[in-house]
């Protein structure tokens, strides 16, 4: 979102077209993500991703060719559950989803759910908290920036000394493991065989993807990007919604 994607939430035909030309050259093409296996595949149809994928911001690393995990690790539960019962107490309209392997879980009162996010995040269930499928990879906590700012601020010691929290955009703030990043799981990708010896080249427009950029060979990040994010990049590429992501394959990676 913001870097592949445009802002309707689609892969524009010019980075389509030049992820095939870069993996037909032997590229290997991933993409780094806070959306899960199942809401990031629809959307990945026609794109030739032919490595493994970093999911859940950082939590779980994914092989869409295998259609298996290749690491994950889980979010402190037993910490959280206090957290999100005070948060359901002091701010009921920040909604809550925690997010497992194999769905996402709302455990806001189901009335509070936008249906559009609903929709484009399947599966999907509604549960009481107490009901909520285990493991958890990360908590999702939807709401206004003031509203999210004021539960960052009230998170306990036991939540901070186990979990990390980030904003994946100013209205989503998400906790998740503690240590466990979109850097921390590209680190962690480099010691495969398929990926030993590869120049690893990222490109990311937001705060979730700063550790990203910062375990990369070569960074970049889209015109769009936030300043922090750009500050960090070696190149600078066009908008999203000029093809940011054609522009890094065809213009910058070949001058490398």
């Amino acid at each position: 979102d913001g870097t592949l994607f445009d802002s309707s939430t689609a892969v524009p035909e010019i980075n389509r077209q030049a992820i095939q030309h870069f993996t037909q050259q032997g590229g290997i093409f991933c993409v780094s993500t806070g959306r899960t296996q199942h809401n990031a595949a629809p959307y990945l149809e026609k794109v030739a991703v032919n490595g493994p994928c970093i999911l859940y911001n950082g939590a779980a690393a994914y092989s869409f060719a295998s259609r298996r995990f290749l690491f994950a690790r889980t979010a402190p539960e037993e910490a959280l559950e206090e957290y999100i019962r005070q948060i359901l107490q002091d701010y009921p309209a920040v909604n809550i989803q925690v997010y497992t392997p194999e769905e996402i879980c709302f455990v806001s009162p189901q009335e509070l759910a936008d249906a559009e996010f609903v929709r484009l995040h399947q599966p999907c269930v509604f549960s009481s908290l107490e009901r909520a499928p285990r493991p958890w990879l990360k908590l999702l906590l939807q709401g206004t920036p003031d509203q999210l700012r004021a539960v960052q601020q009230m998170a306990p010691a036991s939540v901070r000394e186990n979990g990390d929290m980030v904003f994946s955009s100013p209205i989503y703030l998400e906790l998740l493991p503690k240590g466990a990043n979109k850097g921390s799981a590209l680190h962690q990708l480099r010691s495969l065989p398929q990926l030993k010896g590869r120049t690893f080249v990222a490109i990311g427009d937001y705060n979730n993807d700063l550790e990203l950029l910062q375990n990369a060979d070569i960074a970049a990040a889209p015109q769009n990007a936030l300043p922090a994010v750009q500050a960090l990049a070696d190149h600078l590429v066009c908008s999203n919604d000029e093809g940011a992501v054609a522009d890094l394959i065809n213009r910058v990676i070949p001058s490398l």
